[in-house]
């Protein structure tokens, strides 16, 4: 079996070899090859359904995967690199400039995306140059796999060459000392490229999830020494939380978190030309929590608007229709 000019080492002489087990080790020689892609299914009836019921899907776009659960979770990052795609071509064409700037947030659903979105840009036949920007600080110490600056090594030298910006900083800071830090060597050199950047790729978490990365830091903070109260808070975008009724603004010695985005930011940069958001919304890769309750107030709330694209999993968008 041949395939522009690449012959298969699993090939078969005869079509009544080509059994079923054969053809599995030909697939994955062409998907490792790049002469074939798996896109997973999306459940347009059930997007549909969501779109209907919530008002600030209006003028967004909406994805729903199908998954099979949290051992799926990968899937909702391969839809959001094949729409990152399409933006990143949309943004060269519309400002005749092939330099794109992409902001990339923290996480596992980053690390995921990062990985099918690098897989597609290697085969991109047009010039191409991306900026790649840190936009959050920090990660667990002991998975610092899952840090921002750490995608950038995914991606392939010719697209970047050295255009990187890194954000080298404490996870959680005090928010009187929040201005100071912005301006040090390391961390303002990130805060420079807010308004430049073409495309944010962030992911959310659910404070009532014991694995989101946000309430893991903050629960590692002595009782009484800054850590805010968090009753009242819903979930987190970019390590900034929000409540029913909009952002959470810290004050004094409260601790936050060193990101060059706010969520005001993200609902700006969302409604801008030539600007994207998307955001991934899936289910908890550790016990598979939905996102379902945590997604709500951004779906109702015009002050939560933080995404101009949405991919969620099938789990969720169930759960956000009852």
């Amino acid at each position: 079996v041949r395939c522009a000019g690449w012959r298969f080492p699993c090939a078969v002489k005869t079509a009544e070899r080509l059994t079923r087990e054969a053809i599995y080790p030909m697939i994955n020689e062409a998907i490792a090859r790049d002469f074939l892609r798996l896109v997973p299914p999306v459940n347009q009836q059930l997007a549909e359904r969501v779109r209907a019921k919530y008002p600030n899907l209006k003028g967004a776009t909406l994805s729903v995967v199908q998954t099979a659960g949290r051992h799926d979770n990968a899937k909702v990052a391969t839809v959001a690199a094949e729409l990152a795609l399409d933006h990143v071509k949309q943004i060269s064409k519309a400002t005749n400039d092939p330099n794109v700037s992409v902001g990339l947030g923290p996480g596992r659903a980053t690390l995921d995306f990062c990985r099918d979105f690098s897989r597609r840009l290697a085969g991109y036949p047009d010039p191409l140059k991306l900026r790649l920007v840190a936009i959050s600080a920090g990660c667990p110490a002991n998975a610092p796999e899952y840090s921002s600056i750490s995608f950038f090594n995914l991606f392939p030298k010719r697209l970047v060459e050295g255009r990187t910006v890194g954000l080298f900083a404490e996870t959680l800071v005090p928010q009187d000392a929040f201005d100071r830090i912005k301006d040090r060597p390391g961390v303002k050199e990130a805060f420079g490229e807010r308004e430049s950047i073409n495309l944010v790729v962030t992911s959310m978490g659910d404070v009532r999830d014991e694995h989101d990365l946000l309430m893991m830091f903050l629960e590692q903070s002595p009782p009484g020494k800054g850590r805010p109260r968090t009753e009242k808070w819903r979930g987190n975008v970019q390590y900034r939380p929000y409540t029913a009724d909009g952002p959470v603004q810290e004050t004094g010695k409260e601790l936050r978190a060193v990101t060059i985005f706010e969520l005001e930011h993200l609902v700006q940069a969302a409604n801008q030309k030539n600007r994207h958001v998307i955001l991934m919304a899936r289910q908890c890769g550790i016990c598979g929590r939905s996102r379902a309750e945590a997604l709500r107030p951004l779906l109702t709330n015009p002050q939560l608007k933080v995404f101009s694209t949405l991919v969620m999993d099938a789990a969720t968008a169930r759960e956000l229709l009852k």
